[in-house]
């Protein structure tokens, strides 16, 4: 054996170790977990994450790892899935990889990165660039075009990448302030209006102590730098959620993916005004929401409808502002192709039944978290003129639609509020809690077998379609930091 050989096998020897060595320190003992934890309550999962944004992901990862494989499983099957061209999660991986990573801060590739790392701590073979595409699947679309320009798909011909399929629905929400709530400060509520199948493991609570910045809670599925579902808040006392602004189509490629900007204004931002300039800033047009805003330190709220270019802003201390992806100001209007005057709408309906609420709470100083969980429960169809549960209510129960059509806008029933949130300017400010409802913000309970039963075409989504909530009906439970 030559010298030169003889040295490169000893390096080789020498480099093995050394991964080996970095490999075997990564145990469930590992530093990298100090201070994190997790518990489940009424299906609830909360993780306390804490330090630099590596450690942060590294414990997001490690702690969540089966709510991330379950949930990152689920949705590849219903959202990635086509029948003509097969799996189409590789393109949402180099669409991420080539467009959306670049696009990040520092701290936020670590964190992916640690997230990662994280699981595959736990055995689970998912890369950054899984953990990548999930986080931004509201961005992919944005990049589409100028990826399949460029490579094209194996099987040929242009292929939509899939969105959610109740994306024309969305949530329910609202924030109210001053003369309308009893104690003249902030009550906020939200639910989510989601497939069953794959957003129906959306129950993470993740609580984040950064090394820098604010303290933020936000719920999400395990592995996400931001919350998704769009309801986070931070001990600054900036409280945030939104309702999707439907079939909105004009993006900028050049912009900021909305994960990145949305994390960015909770973690580092303390006002409303921080909150409008870092998401309007180099918007991308991707996911457009109106975010409804609120500011404990003062009790100012705010609606800024998004969109790509042009937005709307509502700003009031005195108030009572609903959403339920329905776009209300011109800007918006002007850059969607929905139809916000047909009566027959699920976004139509529930603005209907959001002004009906206000005509009766608003300005009567009544409105607390108790109440706000009341509205995030109504069943009452201003189409039907009727209490029934539908699409066309605040709290939505897809499961009871006979048609096709659907109100989501496709052939699909198995969507519709799986959770609901409400909490209040002295819960943010005192020990940033919030109230929250696993399932139906009602406490009605989604059956499989009942379901299937009255619509057996869904059976295709099996096994991700599951009971909401698992194990039998929760109440509203109280989370808090500790």
């Amino acid at each position: 054996m030559s010298k030169d050989k003889l040295l490169l096998g000893l390096t080789i020897v020498v480099l093995l170790t050394s991964l080996a060595a970095q490999v075997q320190a990564i145990k469930p003992e590992s530093p990298l977990l100090k201070g994190a934890y997790r518990y489940e309550k009424n299906g609830w999962i909360y993780a306390h994450l804490e330090g630099t944004p590596f450690q942060v992901g590294y414990q997001n990862g490690y702690l969540l790892y089966d709510n991330i494989n379950v949930s990152y499983s689920a949705n590849i099957r219903i959202w990635w899935t086509d029948k003509a061209f097969g799996d189409l999660w590789y393109e949402a991986r180099d669409i991420s990889r080539l467009y959306i990573w670049p696009k990040l801060t520092a701290e936020m590739k670590a964190e992916i990165e640690g997230i990662a790392a994280g699981v595959r701590a736990r055995g689970l073979k998912w890369d950054k660039w899984d953990i990548l595409a999930f986080n931004a699947w509201g961005d992919i679309p944005v990049y589409q075009e100028i990826y399949e320009s460029g490579r094209g798909h194996p099987g040929g011909g242009h292929v939509p990448l899939p969105r959610s399929r109740v994306s024309g629905a969305g949530c329910s929400a609202f924030v109210a302030t001053g003369k309308s709530t009893k104690d003249s400060k902030i009550v906020i509520g939200h639910n989510t209006w989601a497939g069953y199948a794959d957003w129906g493991y959306c129950q993470v609570i993740v609580d984040i102590e950064p090394a820098k910045g604010h303290r933020i809670v936000f719920q999400s599925f395990g592995g996400s730098v931001w919350s998704g579902p769009d309801w986070i808040y931070n001990d600054a006392g900036l409280m945030v959620t939104e309702t999707t602004l439907p079939d909105m189509y004009i993006y900028d490629p050049k912009g900021i993916p909305v994960f990145v900007r949305e994390r960015y204004a909770l973690q580092y931002g303390s006002s409303i005004d921080d909150f409008i300039k870092t998401m309007t800033y180099k918007n991308n047009g991707a996911y457009a929401n109106d975010w409804l805003v609120g500011d404990a330190k003062t009790n100012e709220i705010c609606s800024l409808e998004l969109g790509c270019h042009k937005w709307d802003i509502i700003r009031t201390f005195n108030g009572f502002i609903t959403s339920c992806n329905y776009p209300r100001g011109p800007n918006v209007r002007s850059e969607t192709t929905y139809n916000w005057t047909d009566p027959t709408t699920s976004g139509y309906c529930r603005t209907q039944r959001w002004s009906q609420i206000k005509a009766q709470y608003e300005g009567k100083s009544l409105i607390d978290c108790t109440l706000g969980m009341t509205f995030e429960s109504d069943h009452y169809d201003t189409y039907t003129g009727t209490t029934s549960p539908s699409l066309r209510t605040l709290c939505g129960h897809g499961e009871n639609e006979t048609g096709p059509p659907y109100a989501f806008g496709g052939p699909w029933p198995d969507g519709g509020a799986v959770d609901g949130k409400v909490t209040c300017s002295d819960l943010v400010l005192n020990e940033m809690g919030m109230w929250g409802r696993w399932g139906h913000p009602c406490g009605t309970r989604f059956i499989v077998a009942d379901f299937l039963a009255s619509h057996p075409e869904c059976a295709w989504e099996l096994p991700y379609l599951h009971d909401i909530p698992e194990g039998g009906q929760v109440p509203w439970t109280y989370f808090k930091i500790t």
